[in-house]
């Protein structure tokens, strides 16, 4: 998601590319932010006039946020706005030498070869104004696409109609899509759900060609070999089974390639030869707290994806990317219970994160209704501290960590006596005096 300053910033990049685009092919050319112009007099430099003409919400997401308040009228989930940009190009130059159909041309072009603003155009964007510092398009996961508005000539007459006095020029019209604004509200926290239905099957997702995963189960070590098998988890952690699903899988070697979304590590983990079949791929995850695994993996959202390498071909061969959460693991809550409050009604918490929150991320503490951002101790990384200031008297009080958007889980699964079930851990549980 991004926050207000989305648009603007889709503004500035586009400019950007729209300028390198006719700077090679009109010498001296530049581009401007707003309306259209009367037309140049003399021997003006040539320019493209960059217009935001509409904001339109993007039919396909615009309620995909729906319902984001509790029956009672509290914030459950922060709303997100989904829109589309609507641009004017307007070209202005010497009709003698052909300068409007030289950039219209250069600007067609580069757009078609490249519609998606990657995260380098958008910071590219961000550092030619000081006012977009605080931008965040660069952080988002759904890049916006530039595609051709194809407008009738009733549509442009219309349109040119609105810019009073203003003689039409060669213009062109883009849409970009899709722009994603999220509210800074803080959304009040619902507890995690402990069970989806009667098998906790979730949704099956059919993606990408061949080979193909299709959807991830999060289990206990024994759940490798247990058939049935119980109960998924809702995400990953460390030193949990992962069983990815899929269609045509099977290979000599296959191994599973984890890439984080955000900060760019990267584990490659091999899957043995008995635990991998045309349908299934089944993998350990490394065990939290040893090892190297405290500072190679990092809570949030991972892609994984299948390589599958075989005799006879040089090229391996690729499954899709299917997205998974890795939970951060509460493994210590510092001081023990009861945690006392000082003379002001502050309580300080320090939690050990597993696997350590990275430089970047953001950690932030539940408790009581309550969000409280965090800061990694410097001595120890490993460790979170937070603050709670007009700490309120507590007695087990349930808290989560939540680092990237993904909450740990504060509690344990029981298979005996069966049937397995979900019960809130007491590790995950404070009291404030």
């Amino acid at each position: 998601m991004s926050n207000s300053l989305a648009i603007a910033t889709v503004t500035a990049a586009l400019a950007q590319i729209v300028r390198s685009a006719i700077q090679g092919a009109v010498a001296g050319s530049d581009v401007t932010i707003g309306r259209p112009e009367n037309p140049p007099a003399g021997d003006a430099l040539p320019r493209v006039r960059l217009y935001l003409y509409q904001v339109a919400p993007n039919a396909a997401l615009r309620n995909a946020d729906l319902p984001s308040r509790g029956s009672n009228g509290t914030l459950v989930k922060r709303p997100c706005a989904a829109l589309e940009l609507h641009y004017l190009f307007s070209f202005y130059g010497s009709e003698t030498e052909l300068q409007p159909q030289r950039m219209i041309g250069a600007v067609v072009r580069d757009l078609h070869a490249h519609p998606f603003l990657t995260r380098q155009m958008v910071q590219d964007g961000i550092a030619g104004y000081s006012v977009l510092a605080g931008s965040n398009l660069h952080e988002a996961v759904e890049h916006v696409r530039f595609s051709p508005l194809s407008l009738s000539l009733e549509d442009q007459s219309k349109l040119w109609s609105v810019f009073f006095q203003t003689p039409h020029a060669v213009s062109v019209a883009y849409q970009a899509s899709v722009v994603l604004i999220e509210s800074d509200e803080a959304a009040q926290p619902a507890l995690p759900v402990l069970k989806r239905g009667d098998k906790d099957q979730g949704v099956d997702t059919l993606l990408g060609p061949f080979p193909a995963l299709e959807s991830a189960y999060f289990g206990m070590p024994q759940d490798l070999i247990m058939m049935p098998r119980p109960l998924s988890l809702p995400v990953a952690k460390l030193g949990l089974a992962v069983i990815l699903s899929g269609r045509n899988l099977g290979g000599e070697t296959v191994l599973l390639r984890f890439d984080h979304s955000r900060l760019g590590l990267t584990q490659e983990l091999p899957v043995a030869s008995a635990d991998h079949s045309g349908t299934e791929l089944k993998v350990l995850l490394p065990q939290p707290g040893t090892g190297a695994s405290q500072t190679v993996w990092a809570p949030g959202i991972y892609t994984v994806t299948a390589v599958e390498k075989r005799s006879g071909s040089e090229q391996d061969r690729t499954s899709n990317s299917l997205p998974i959460a890795l939970s951060p693991i509460i493994a210590g809550i510092e001081p023990p219970n009861p945690i006392p409050r000082d003379a002001d009604g502050k309580a300080t918490i320090t939690i050990t994160c597993q696997p350590r929150a990275h430089s970047g991320q953001q950690a932030v503490l539940l408790l009581a209704g309550r969000e409280i951002v965090g800061t990694i101790d410097t001595n120890n990384p490993d460790k979170v501290n937070f603050a709670v200031e007009k700490a309120p008297a507590l007695t087990g009080e349930l808290i989560r960590l939540r680092v990237d958007g993904i909450e740990s889980m504060p509690f344990k699964r029981v298979d005996e006596p069966p049937p397995t079930r979900f019960e809130f851990a007491d590790s995950q549980k404070v009291t404030i005096t």
